[in-house]
């Protein structure tokens, strides 16, 4: 939000690079939908490879987790270090959820809870004597997913109360992110027999909804890839609202949208809380696709290469947030598989290159391309 000689502001205008976002044109919705259609097809070309199927499926799910990290970064200028913590939370909640009925059905007893329910190995090998009460009521599935879902977002919105209320911003809010999560990983490894401890959960016993358990990970796929383009279209809707208007004149200019009557600590608590339970909810899917869970994703380093996927993507554009886990991950993969010692390296060499030389990102190139090719055949319409 800049002004011009005169003092006055160019009215804001929607991003025209979401559904929904006035002025629309063929192609960006083209554009749009095509990308829309492309995440649908990982599985049609490694429909036997279940190994494949699996990491695309966890690729959907850190998907909703790069578009919940774009939301509050690329549109709203809050860079959060410790987003893993609102992951790990909805990860842990569907995990318990899974192991608790993994061992009721190694003991042959229904999905319920009671002080007597079946203990799950990392409690019998601490010598526990019965579940802990506040976990007992995990083994519900939908309990879980609740849980996964509504506690991120009421811990992200007391955390986001309390930092916008102080006025807290810029590397000090960013360093805040990192202590959180540090704490939280700490609390996870240093009580292992409510948590699994180093290790985790593993083992975990296959999603079922609603009465269908989901046999494998190209079935689970189409489970989560669809979640993952509502996701997408409900922040696309959000990002070209007035609501989402306001996100981002916070994020270019905070003391003139005071200055205008808002309360940019409302906003900017209300996106981060909503940014807490997409995390929660990628977290939720992505440890049914795992089907193992562990204080990896409490690490620092966790959510650092989660804002990574975001920055090679392009921020400010939820299309980039999500190329850049299919992208990186993908690509990663392929690497790790050749050459173990040679991803992390080259994984610091390109977030190194695309500060330098790509700031917005894949996405951003992708724009100014083709703004170049079409910009001698007229005015070329935006591209989404």
């Amino acid at each position: 939000m800049t002004s011009d000689a005169g003092g006055a502001s160019p009215p804001m205008t929607p991003p025209t690079d979401q559904p929904g976002a006035e002025p629309r044109n063929w192609s960006g919705r083209v554009a749009t939908f095509l990308f829309l259609a492309a995440l649908l097809t990982p599985p049609l070309f490694y429909g036997d490879d279940e190994l494949r199927c699996e990491q695309f499926t966890k690729f959907a799910a850190l998907g909703i987790l790069a578009l919940s990290i774009d939301l509050i970064w690329g549109y709203t200028g809050l860079l959060s270090l410790g987003h893993g913590l609102y992951f790990g939370l909805g990860a842990y909640a569907v995990g318990y959820s899974l192991k608790l009925q993994r061992a009721a059905l190694n003991a042959g007893l229904p999905f319920t809870s009671s002080p007597d329910m079946a203990l799950p190995d990392f409690m019998e090998y601490s010598r526990l004597e019965a579940v802990p009460e506040w976990i007992r009521p995990f083994i519900d599935i939908y309990f879980a997913i609740g849980v996964a879902i509504l506690l991120p977002a009421i811990v992200a919105a007391l955390f986001g109360f309390v930092t916008f209320r102080l006025r807290i911003k810029g590397v000090y809010f960013s360093l805040i992110t990192q202590a959180l999560i540090l704490a939280m990983y700490l609390m996870v490894i240093r009580n292992q027999p409510q948590t699994g401890g180093e290790v985790g959960m593993t083992y975990l016993n296959r999603l079922t909804l609603f009465g269908y358990q989901f046999p494998n990970s190209y079935q689970l796929y189409y489970l989560v890839a669809p979640i993952l383009i509502l996701c997408f279209l409900g922040c696309a809707w959000l990002m070209a609202s007035k609501f989402g208007q306001i996100l981002t004149a916070i994020r270019d200019n905070e003391n003139r949208v005071m200055a205008l009557g808002y309360d940019p600590a409302v906003y900017k608590t209300i996106i981060f809380s909503l940014s807490g339970a997409l995390a929660g909810l990628a977290g939720a899917l992505y440890v049914a696709g795992n089907r193992s869970i562990g204080p990896d994703v409490l690490r620092v380093d966790f959510s650092i290469i989660a804002v990574v996927w975001v920055a090679v993507g392009g921020r400010g554009t939820l299309s980039g947030a999500i190329i850049g886990v299919y992208l990186v991950g993908f690509t990663g993969t392929m690497i790790n598989e050749e050459y173990p010692t040679l991803w992390k390296v080259l994984q610091g060499a390109m977030f190194i290159g695309v500060v330098l030389f790509l700031p917005e990102g894949i996405v951003g190139l992708i724009r100014k391309t083709y703004a170049f090719l079409f910009s001698r055949f007229g005015k070329p319409q935006p591209l989404g």
